[in-house]
């Protein structure tokens, strides 16, 4: 899959060193549940588990490349909700050096349009913590509404849930493709 600036391609096992970057930095780590790698080993068994997840489709694992340098950005994962069969929840994390740069921005509305055409999910999710506003934004401005706030233990700040429904992907959807 193709923006204007980024290609969308699904995880390879040869990735691991760029996803081992982005996972080892706790900036990154600190928006995500999910705990810092501390060798490429652990980065390498995360993407077998993807890749297993590809095969039985409940994970869609998308490395984010940049067209013009062919960089590795970052990983937009699609996985089904264990909480909600009926429903996917995406995780999106970028390598710190490519922050604020509009890639979440880009990217997110063909992988709404992914997600429901590919996908045929009745729900998609995103899980954003309290303080990550520029999240909240995007999801948002792509006319996902807040569910609900709720606490999960461990993490020391509230979770917001937003959803788009396949209802409202339905009457928006020319705005995803």
């Amino acid at each position: 899959m193709n923006t204007e600036k980024y290609h969308l391609r699904y995880i390879r096992e040869e990735d691991y060193k760029d996803i081992f970057e982005i996972v080892k930095n706790e900036n990154v780590i600190k928006n995500l549940n999910m705990t810092k790698h501390k060798n490429e080993e652990e980065t390498k068994a995360l993407i077998k588990e993807y890749l297993n997840g590809l095969k039985t489709k409940t994970k869609y694992p998308f490395a984010i490349i940049e067209k013009k340098s062919q960089n590795f950005l970052g990983v937009f994962l699609i996985k089904l909700d264990l909480y909600d069969e009926d429903s996917f929840e995406f995780t999106i994390y970028i390598n710190e050096k490519y922050w604020y740069q509009g890639i979440y921005k880009e990217i997110f509305p063909i992988m709404i349009d992914f997600t429901f055409t590919h996908i045929k999910t009745k729900n998609f999710r995103g899980f954003v913590k309290e303080y990550n506003t520029a999240s909240s934004k995007v999801l948002e401005n792509n006319h996902f509404k807040l569910e609900k706030i709720f606490k999960v233990p461990n993490i020391p700040c509230n979770i917001k849930s937003y959803v788009l429904t396949k209802k409202e992907y339905e009457k928006r959807k020319r705005l995803y493709k």
